[in-house]
This record gives structure tokens, sequence and C-alpha cells, in this order.
């Protein structure tokens, strides 16, 4: 399959990079992405990647948005309160650009649906904001050999790590006993965020997402990027993967 006159246009910055070129538009073309969250992560990394031309994006979120939304959550606008926020992304997503296809999943993602939304897909990307069900994605995209990225942001920080099954650690080898992670996390809705943060760090996801799909680069795979909006710095911390880690059995 050759790109179209219109796609040659559209992606030609993509093309005329050599890394990429026609082939790796293509390849972006052929891809599909799952996306879990569609909130403050999940808005810029949904944009990025429909804008990049990735020609199957799937959105998992249950909530409808909210006023409290729209200081970050910038796939939406005053409009859509009220309104489910998958079917208001697959509108605004495939407004921007007609060669992809959005796939809504207007539930809550769980074990009992994780491995039939998941299992189709070529890379998840975790917008999620608790780890009880980070965790979840975490098991499932490590059954079936997925590469997923994950970022977390609170106040005016944030952190990113890609986990690629069989290689460097996965959520479970940095939380080993995660079952009380989320009692005793910060909470942005009572403890803020600055909007601008996840905006920075999604589309950091997005940047190893396309990577990934296009076998470019190198992937943060084997250590946290922590990033501090206060001090504008980035720290990268080593994370060996743990070999008890009860994920690094299942593969």
């Amino acid at each position: 399959m050759d790109l179209r006159e219109d796609q040659l246009i559209r992606y030609s910055r993509h093309i005329n990079l050599k890394e990429v070129g026609a082939a790796g538009q293509l390849s972006l073309l052929n891809a599909k992405v799952l996306i879990v969250g569609t909130g403050g992560l999940g808005s810029p990394v949904a944009y990025y990647l429909a804008a990049a031309g990735v020609g199957q994006i799937g959105i998992v979120d249950s909530d409808a948005v909210d006023l409290s939304n729209l200081n970050r959550q910038i796939l939406y606008g005053q409009a859509d309160v009220g309104r489910l926020k998958v079917e208001q992304a697959k509108k605004r997503l495939e407004a921007i650009n007609p060669d992809v296809k959005v796939i809504p999943y207007p539930k809550r993602f769980e074990t009992d649906n994780a491995e039939d939304i998941c299992r189709e897909y070529d890379a998840v990307v975790d917008c999620l904001d608790n780890f009880t069900t980070r965790f979840v994605l975490n098991d499932v995209c490590l059954k079936y050999q997925i590469p997923m990225v994950h970022a977390g942001v609170y106040k005016y920080f944030g952190q990113i790590l890609t986990i690629i099954p069989g290689q460097g650690p996965c959520l479970r080898c940095i939380y080993p006993e995660p079952d009380s992670l989320d009692m005793n996390s910060p909470s942005c809705s009572q403890d803020g965020i600055l909007g601008v943060v996840p905006g920075i760090l999604g589309t950091l996801q997005v940047m190893e997402v396309i990577k990934l799909l296009l076998n470019v680069g190198k992937p943060n795979s084997g250590s946290i990027l922590y990033f501090d909006g206060l001090n504008l710095s980035f720290d990268q911390i080593k994370v060996q993967p743990r070999p008890d880690c009860i994920c690094r059995k299942k593969t």
C-alpha cells in the first residue's frame, strides 16, 4: 500500500525524517494503540497519536466530562460537560485526522475485561489515576507481550517508564507490595495539579509509543524519568528488574 497524495502532504514532516520516511508513516497508519484513561494524560496522548496518523486508537474510560477536568483535559470543552469522555473524544480525534479510526470503550477497565480489550493492540498507554487498575494493565500487557508506557502526575511533578515485556522492570518490580499504594498515595483531586504537567508527561508518552512503533531510538525501559516542574528539571533513576517479581515469572 502506498501513501495517498494528501497523506504525503499531511505527514511530510514525518516523511522527511530519515528514521521515519514513507515506510515508517505507513507503519504508523497500520498500528493499533490503546489508551487506558482519557483524562489529563490521555487527552494529549490521544491528540498527538491522532495527529501522527496512528491508524487505530482505542480509548477506555467510563467517566463523563466534569467541569473540574477542563484545566488540563484538553480533549474537552465547556459543551462536553456531562457527556461521556470516550464519545466526545472519538468525535474530536476523528475530526483532527480522518485517517484515524477511534474505538471507544465506555467502561471501567478491570480484570474481567482487560484481556479482551488489550490483546489486539501493538502498544498500550497507561493514563490511569490509580495503582490498582495500573497493576491489572501491567499484568495483562506482560501476559500478551505488549509494550506499555506508564506515566503518573501530581502537583508539579511527573514520572514516566516504558515497560517492555522481558526487558527491564515492570510496575511490580518497582512496587512489590502494591496493595496499600492507593490508600497511601497523594491525590490530585485533594492536593491539586498544574494543568500543563500532564500535557508534558503525555507528550513524552507519545514520543515513547512512536519510537516503539517505528523501532527507532532507545526506549526509557530501564529507568524512571522524573519531572520536576518547579525547577524545570529531569532526573533519570535506574531501576533493576526484580528476579522474584510475580509478573516477570509470567512472561
